[in-house]
């Protein structure tokens, strides 16, 4: 499992990307849920997707890895960083746009079960630089954790 990277670009359409299971649903009665953790912890997780929070509503940069262990806990040079569970019944994630259609989306394979997703998020103090990266291994599921807050407004957010 080790070594499934991939870099992508997706349109964070509505300031935000998803991390999903292919057989998950649109949950719209956690809509409102949803919106209050992205702006408060720029993450969320619910019923097989997790939501990430982006700086800005723009086309960015993501870079996926799929791991058999946890990321070391080097937070350097990162403005923000957070982590959450997902459970993945069907084998199968897709990464997309917080507005596009799961037709596009970048596609990866993994056992099913219960992973933790780590995200990195760079760039806030740059006017349209923001990247991130989402790391992706197997764990029991936990409640979602703040390892490193941005303090602020983007520049340009």
């Amino acid at each position: 499992m080790n070594g499934n990277l991939r870099r992508i670009a997706l349109f964070a359409g509505h300031n935000s990307f998803e991390v999903r299971d292919s057989h998950a649903g649109y949950d719209l009665a956690g809509i409102d849920d949803t919106a209050n953790d992205l702006q408060r912890d720029r993450i969320s997780s619910r019923d097989g997707v997790v939501s990430v929070g982006t700086a800005r509503r723009r086309r960015v940069p993501v870079v996926v890895e799929i791991s058999a262990h946890a990321p070391a806990d080097d937070l350097d040079g990162w403005d923000h960083v957070a982590e959450t569970s997902v459970d993945v019944d069907s084998g199968r994630i897709l990464v997309l746009g917080g507005s596009e259609s799961q037709c596009g989306a970048a596609r990866f394979d993994l056992p099913a079960g219960t992973y933790r997703v780590r995200v990195y998020s760079e760039g806030f103090a740059a006017f349209d630089e923001d990247a991130y990266r989402v790391v992706l291994w197997p764990g029991r599921a936990r409640a979602t954790t703040v390892l490193k807050r941005v303090t602020g407004e983007p520049a340009g957010g």
